[in-house]
């Protein structure tokens, strides 16, 4: 029986350009570090900077409208999830910066919760770089057009493969966040 469900949706203008615009200015704010994976990238695989958005008093309203974002989502999907953890504010600032294709799922960890939801907010006006392309490997892609307008939300099932290709010029900022659930069955 073919499967009917989305295994992606995306929302434009999910953030209008002043959220993303204040939401730049205050996690440009965080203290900052090199992205790093869970396991199965040999070095050079992701190069990105990367600060953690927490669900506080500065954020709190950010952490609620992704978490809408996912439970619409999980209107077509309906897997179980339970708590939304801090949000990943991610830029790819140089030229080269990219993530090679992975999945979101650490199968290893043993606190009985796995990704459920992945969510990607584009941040940047295409027109501010060239290059760091967002795809899936093994699905048809949404509109590349479309998902790269500022502003756009997009949800999808983190077991699927997908990439950032390499920045060829300017930089491109995004917010991704993984809402979790227990394990996989």
């Amino acid at each position: 029986m073919p499967n009917n469900k989305p295994q992606w949706l995306f929302w434009e203008n999910g953030f209008t350009d002043d959220e993303c615009d204040q939401l730049i200015e205050m996690a440009q704010k965080l203290p900052t570090q090199d992205g790093v994976t869970f396991g199965g990238h040999g070095p050079g695989g992701r190069e990105t900077q990367i600060r953690w958005i927490y669900d506080d008093e500065d954020f709190g309203s950010l952490h609620a409208k992704i978490r809408e974002f996912c439970h619409m989502a999980n209107q077509h999907w309906n897997v179980d999830i339970t708590n939304l953890p801090p949000l990943q504010f991610t830029e790819y600032v140089d030229v080269g910066h990219h993530y090679d294709f992975h999945h979101d799922i650490n199968w290893s960890r043993d606190d009985g919760l796995h990704r459920k939801i992945s969510i990607v907010v584009q941040l940047t006006d295409p027109d501010e770089y060239e290059g760091g392309e967002f795809t899936f490997r093994y699905l048809q892609n949404p509109d590349a057009e479309a998902i790269k307008k500022r502003g756009t939300v997009l949800c999808f099932l983190p077991y699927h493969y997908h990439a950032v290709s390499p920045i060829e010029k300017g930089a491109r900022t995004s917010l991704v966040g993984w809402y979790e659930g227990p394990e996989w069955r």
